[in-house]
């Protein structure tokens, strides 16, 4: 399953990508994370952070592993939140004013949840699109 969300933010793509690359920051504008630790202060290839997220289908913590990494434009996330390992890609590019941030998520559902899936995508969307809208609110009023 893959959601793909987009939203402009009238922020530079440098100041944007440098928010979301570090997930550190997720707590501030993903309110289904609300504990993120890593053991170094850097964002590149092969980052780990341990995440802390409110129950979801059972799964409370787990890992997000920095496994693509384009400094300014892209990053890309490997999890492994119980048994389920979602991929988290942000891309951001520039447009006119600002930043165009697309956030895309591939999920596939373990076992008998398959039947799920369906409803998993229309939730995961509409997750997507608060998280996003909150990332422009907080970016756009904090001017980075």
């Amino acid at each position: 399953m893959k959601v793909e969300r987009k939203i402009s933010i009238a922020r530079p793509p440098a100041e944007v990508f440098s928010y979301v690359a570090d997930i550190r920051n997720d707590p501030s504008w993903h309110t289904a994370v609300f504990e993120v630790r890593s053991s170094t202060d850097v964002v590149g290839m092969g980052t780990v952070f341990n995440v802390k997220v409110k129950p979801s289908m059972g799964v409370s913590e787990g890992t997000m592993t920095v496994a693509r990494f384009e400094p300014g434009r892209l990053i890309e996330f490997h999890g492994l939140m119980g048994k389920m390992a979602p991929t988290v890609t942000n891309i951001c590019e520039p447009e006119s004013d600002g930043t165009l941030v697309t956030r895309r998520v591939e999920l596939e559902l373990p076992g008998i949840m398959r039947v799920m899936a369906p409803l998993a995508k229309s939730k995961i969307a509409k997750a997507n699109d608060g998280f996003l809208g909150n990332l422009k609110r907080l970016l756009e009023r904090s001017g980075g």
